[in-house]
């Protein structure tokens, strides 16, 4: 059993480094879905027209905990530490160097535990942002570069800080601007614009 599962992390592993080569220099959902069906065959669960930058870290062994929503986009150097299931939904938008976790120790036996982490659609993270623990993060809403979320944030929340609190709510738009110059609708996040997909 054990080498059987030594076996299936190398293959993971593989196929995770193959997806990493085949990182886009420009931005086309062709491209990013020739990269997303090495990372589907690692396990990870990838919607449509999902783009996913240089450097990409999830755990082996663990990445059918990962579902990352259609349209999303993961930055340069994004890290999730999926000890249990992390769920990003539509639309969302991640700076470089952004990192998910949610497992941790007890403080007093050490003892590991995880959570669910889930995180809404049309969300925003600014560089460096942390999110730690089963927290849930509402639809629309934006963690300022450099925060560490610790605790749920609203839907429409602008949350900054270490660690992270709210510091207003957004007024939503009719339209969300959007990777390459597309716009999605903030309540029912669907795409506005498809001029993108017309040019691949």
């Amino acid at each position: 059993m054990h080498t059987f599962s030594s076996k299936k992390s190398i293959v993971k592993n593989f196929f995770k480094c193959i997806a990493n080569c085949l990182t886009p220099n420009e931005h086309s959902y062709k491209k990013w879905e020739k990269k997303n069906k090495f990372l589907r065959k690692a396990g990870i669960n990838i919607g449509k027209n999902v783009a996913i930058d240089h450097g990409f870290l999830c755990l082996t062994g663990q990445e059918e905990n990962l579902d990352i929503g259609d349209y999303s986009a993961l930055g340069i150097g994004t890290k999730v530490y999926n000890f249990n299931s992390v769920k990003i939904g539509k639309f969302c938008m991640f700076a470089a160097d952004v990192t998910l976790v949610n497992g941790g120790h007890e403080t007093n036996t050490f003892e590991p535990f995880s959570a669910e982490l889930r995180i809404g659609n049309g969300c925003w993270f600014g560089n460096g942002a942390r999110v730690v623990g089963g927290v849930t993060i509402g639809n629309n809403a934006i963690i300022g570069a450099g925060a560490l979320v610790l605790n749920d944030v609203p839907d429409n929340a602008v949350v900054v800080g270490v660690p992270a609190k709210v510091i207003k709510f957004r007024d939503l738009p009719k339209r969300v601007w959007h990777l390459g110059g597309d716009y999605f609708d903030p309540v029912n996040f669907e795409l506005l614009s498809d001029e993108r997909q017309k040019g691949d």
